[in-house]
């Protein structure tokens, strides 16, 4: 693949039934803890959450997100408490995400809080705890919804912007490599961003010829628009040809599944990336199937609601038994005080 070749898109063709069908059967076990409204919203964090994970499900992101909340947690046991101790550390239910409704509630927001972010998880929890830590006396670690406070986001932001200027500047998914290029809105959303990182690097003609030969993560015709053309082909010339490409990786199309596909809320691509995405009509279709799965299983799109309407129901029943057992007692003392024999009648 040649710097001056325009970058041919690939086209997707149809994915195998079996990942469809995994795929839909976690969003379907999670929809008994969602509503659309939380739904819609990963529709959005798709847009903002670090690029190693925008084509990684909502679940499967939560499920890596308690990973390397447990990793971060003993790790950070072991150096400020009991290094003993640190490995008997669960940080989380015996049930795991899905053990009841307040777990997985914490576990997705703190997740979904870290994607509007855009940072890595790792990175979130760990600087969070540091920020958390640096408060006097304290004796236990944060659960993660008590790490959004302002000084714990104020680190892992500036502690990221470092980052950027570091090593983790783009992600190293061969997902948006210019094998794997199929037009999908994250894959040109990271062409931007690698674009405009490597301007700010101190070593930009390194970053800027890397990008676009050894790495393919970058065309060179949005190399060009970004840093000018004279700069790229200074870069090119001082630097092509000394670094060893990657291997060409094609991924299948299974893999290039972004992770807002057939979320079941209504979908509407207009006025977003998803009027330009290669997946809308599918996605569509997805979303029509999932949501009839939802509606099958639960008997509305909205089971969070009805669980909440339930449990108020539920709340109201028992106030009025308790109401009524009150009143039959009161009703019973009077009833024996009024019949009481007194003493000498």
């Amino acid at each position: 693949m040649s710097t001056s070749e325009r970058w041919i898109v690939r086209n997707i063709e149809e994915f195998k039934p079996i990942t469809v069908e995994e795929r839909s059967r976690l969003v379907l076990e999670a929809s008994e803890f969602m509503n659309p409204e939380s739904w819609a919203f990963e529709r959005y964090l798709a847009t903002t959450k670090w690029f190693g994970y925008r084509f990684m499900s909502p679940i499967n992101a939560t499920l890596r997100f308690i990973e390397e909340y447990q990793f971060a947690y003993q790790m950070h046991w072991s150096r400020s408490f009991s290094k003993d101790d640190a490995p008997n550390k669960r940080c989380i239910a015996s049930g795991g995400l899905y053990h009841n409704r307040r777990e997985f509630s914490t576990f997705w927001n703190a997740r979904a809080h870290a994607d509007s972010l855009g940072v890595p998880y790792r990175h979130y929890v760990s600087y969070a705890f540091e920020a958390h830590l640096r408060r006097a006396k304290q004796k236990r670690l944060p659960r993660p919804n008590q790490i959004r406070r302002d000084d714990c986001v104020a680190l892992v932001l500036r502690k990221w912007e470092e980052e950027l200027s570091g090593s983790r500047w783009m992600s190293e998914l061969p997902h948006y490599r210019q094998e794997n290029f199929c037009g999908l809105p994250m894959q040109i959303a990271h062409q931007d961003h690698v674009a405009s990182t490597t301007r700010k690097r101190s070593n930009a003609r390194f970053a800027i010829a890397g990008s676009i030969e050894a790495w393919r993560v970058l065309p060179i015709d949005k190399a060009q628009q970004a840093c000018g053309i004279d700069v790229v082909k200074i870069a090119l010339e001082a630097v092509g040809g000394m670094l060893s490409p990657l291997p060409i990786e094609r991924l299948p199309d299974e893999e290039l599944i972004p992770s807002c596909f057939g979320l079941p809320v209504i979908h509407e691509p207009v006025g977003n990336p998803c009027d330009h995405c290669p997946l809308a009509e599918a996605c569509v279709a997805e979303t029509a199937r999932v949501s009839a799965k939802v509606l099958a299983r639960f008997g509305s799109d909205n089971p969070t609601s009805d669980h909440k309407r339930m449990q108020q129901r539920e709340r109201q029943r028992r106030r009025r038994q308790r109401l009524r057992a009150e009143k039959a007692e009161a009703t019973c003392i009077s009833m024996l005080s009024s019949t009481a024999i007194t003493p000498g009648a």
